[in-house]
């Protein structure tokens, strides 16, 4: 049976909100369910189940609405969170269940069946059900793609993740949606404390970024040195116990390879007497300058992004390498000058994702793993000494709340949560990359798929006829390149940028301003169409209008403690409810207006004090 094309009505919201559900739907073309069919009754449409030669209603016999209700009941849920259900059925319990349940709650729905799915949204109007913001939806194969829309919940500051079972669906194929949920969890805790990360981060991003413009803006990109060392091997250095005792190893092999560390094990390697031939940095707190202390820099060259640690970037001014890390301001730097937007640089929970990823730009084919245990030894050891970890005393670990994984050599090693997450990086990023061979070094370490095991000697073979001379000749070309650029007037080049933020604050700051005159009387229904509310609410289309108007310096602007103004915003407006509508919106839109008002002064403040290098009092009383 053909299957009709998707209601116009789903289509619209599936493209803008789950576009890659979208896709999986398109690629199922006019293949019906095995499992699941529809039948015309005269209550309408009804959704039945095959078990071999028998069927049955999904929804019960008599009336659906009565199983949906006793699901319901059953159901105990804690307010702030995420919960996925097994199957997307015909929509009708997952309605339900938005219905029914507090304003913070969100519902991530997994279907199985990419064809039942299309079939129901060609049949049945669930557009509400798909613009609700609380409802989240993946199809097919439980893969990152599936869960991308987990990060949205995260955002929205949901505490827990948990799963619930709609048991005719579930039914259907029980170790799929056992999978799904072990999987949505495992996404979740992963990508939360990324977003947690990052959201804390993001002022310290823009006032680094800030800070370190002056001092980079002519600093040559990674891009520049882009597959030019295939035949060269590249050595990643991590901080894991192994690197001691992998310190002779590589002293043998520093000419064959092009070795890279972070930040961690730098001052392992110097004092070991290891010189690498690049040092890459990204975290944009203080504590990373901990691995450059009381060591010599030697001439060594830095890749660091433009958010870096200020006193990192200056203790290593000159010999700089940056890429892009979609930083709007650099953005607007390379865009307003016609400068070579720059490399983009993987930046996954740890430093050494980005040296992974700088492997990949440069065309290195063969990539050794040094130093990346990524799990607990016996003795609870789980960095090196004499690194960065070890200032902090932070290189044992508790072997508390780890789960063993298969490791190198041994059958099972302990991996606390952080090292997991390591784990899953690497192994996401090798698998994209099978045009490179990797090997890991770390004999007591997990076992990382696809880059297996390999001896000190096999090693040794294995990158024997490497010569790391040409990158260093070319690292030198470029600094020596740098030296010849003209200077760039910064503050002329975001002062389209400033007049934008001075704009929104200005607007924002008199709305939520006028908001907050208005006499309690207006909140009550008979106020609803009182003339004085529809011209505030005219006033959010002037303000919309305004962050429209600029993609660019909105991004700017919000990549800093805009950013976290506006996710506490939508935290709050979660609990913004009245008989009167109206009043409701207007007092969301309130909060909104002091969001914006509250990141657009402090924005102004550090662009004055950097690009217009007046003091930080100086800087902020002029927006007091």
């Amino acid at each position: 049976m053909s299957i009709a094309p998707i209601l116009p009505a789903n289509e619209a919201v599936l493209r803008g909100r789950f576009p890659f559900v979208h896709h999986r739907l398109c690629q199922v073309g006019d293949r019906s369910s095995d499992d699941c069919f529809y039948e015309k009754t005269e209550k309408g449409l009804k959704l039945f189940i095959r078990r071999g030669e028998k069927q049955f209603p999904a929804y019960g016999e008599k009336k659906p609405e009565k199983l949906i209700e006793r699901w319901l009941s059953n159901l105990v849920l804690a307010p702030d969170s995420l919960y996925g259900v097994s199957g997307f059925g015909d929509g009708s319990h997952l309605m339900r269940f938005l219905e029914d349940t507090p304003v913070a709650t969100n519902l991530f729905a997994a279907e199985k069946d990419p064809a039942l799915l299309r079939e129901t949204l060609s049949l049945i109007d669930v557009s509400s059900l798909l613009a609700n913001e609380r409802f989240f939806l993946g199809t097919g194969e439980p893969d990152d793609d599936f869960f991308r829309d987990i990060e949205t919940v995260a955002l929205n500051g949901a505490q827990t993740v948990d799963t619930i079972v709609f048991s005719p669906l579930y039914s259907l194929d029980e170790s799929y949606y056992d999978r799904m949920r072990n999987e949505m969890i495992r996404q979740y805790l992963v990508i939360r404390p990324l977003i947690e990360v990052n959201v804390r981060t993001a002022v310290n991003i823009q006032e680094n970024t800030l800070e370190n413009l002056p001092l980079l803006a002519k600093s040559p990109d990674i891009g520049q040195l882009a597959n030019r060392f295939a035949d060269i091997p590249f050595i990643l250095i991590g901080a894991g116990p192994s690197l001691d005792d992998s310190i002779d190893f590589l002293k043998s092999v520093r000419d064959k390879a092009i070795i890279v560390c972070s930040n961690s094990p730098y001052r392992k390697l110097i004092n070991s007497g290891i010189r690498p031939h690049l040092v890459v940095t990204a975290d944009p707190m203080s504590p990373t300058l901990q691995g450059f202390q009381n060591v010599s820099l030697d001439g060594i060259p830095l890749a660091a992004p433009y958010s870096a640690f200020p006193e990192i970037i200056r203790r290593f001014a000159g010999r700089v390498i940056t890429w892009n890390t979609l930083n709007p301001i650099v953005a607007a730097l390379k865009q307003r000058t016609g400068i070579n937007p720059g490399t983009q640089i993987l930046e996954k929970g740890t430093v050494s994702s980005c040296v992974l990823d700088i492997s990949r730009v440069l065309g290195c084919r063969k990539v050794l793993l040094i130093g990346q245990d990524m799990a607990i030894r016996q003795d609870g050891k789980y960095y090196v000494e004499d690194s960065a970890y070890g200032d902090s005393g932070s290189h044992y670990a508790s072997i508390d709340r780890v789960q063993n994984l298969p490791g190198n050599t041994l059958e099972k090693v302990p991996v606390e949560g952080r090292l997991f997450v390591y784990l899953k990086t690497f192994e996401e990023f090798i698998a994209k990359n099978p045009q490179v061979q990797y090997r890991n070094l770390a004999e007591f370490g997990a076992f990382v798929k696809g880059a297996p095991y390999q001896t000190f000697d096999q090693a040794n073979e294995w990158i024997m006829s490497g010569d790391s001379s040409p990158f260093e000749i070319a690292l030198d070309e470029l600094f020596v390149e740098q030296g010849k650029t003209d200077d760039i007037d910064l503050s002329k080049i975001f002062s389209p940028t400033q007049k934008y933020v001075e704009s929104i604050l200005e607007k924002s700051l008199a709305a939520a301003l006028r908001i907050e005159a208005l006499p309690a009387k207006y909140a009550e229904l008979n106020y609803s169409n009182n003339p004085k509310l529809k011209e505030i609410l005219d006033l959010a289309n002037e303000v919309n209008g305004l962050v429209d108007s600029s993609q660019l310096d909105w991004s700017i602007l919000f990549e800093g403690k805009t950013k976290g103004e506006l996710i506490n915003y939508r935290k709050t407006i979660r609990h913004i409810s009245n008989p009167n509508e109206t009043w409701a919106t207007i007092c969301k839109n309130k909060e909104y207006y002091w969001a914006l008002a509250e990141g657009a002064h402090w924005f102004l403040g550090l662009f004055d004090m950097h690009l217009k290098h007046k003091s930080k009092n100086e800087a902020m009383a002029k927006y007091a």
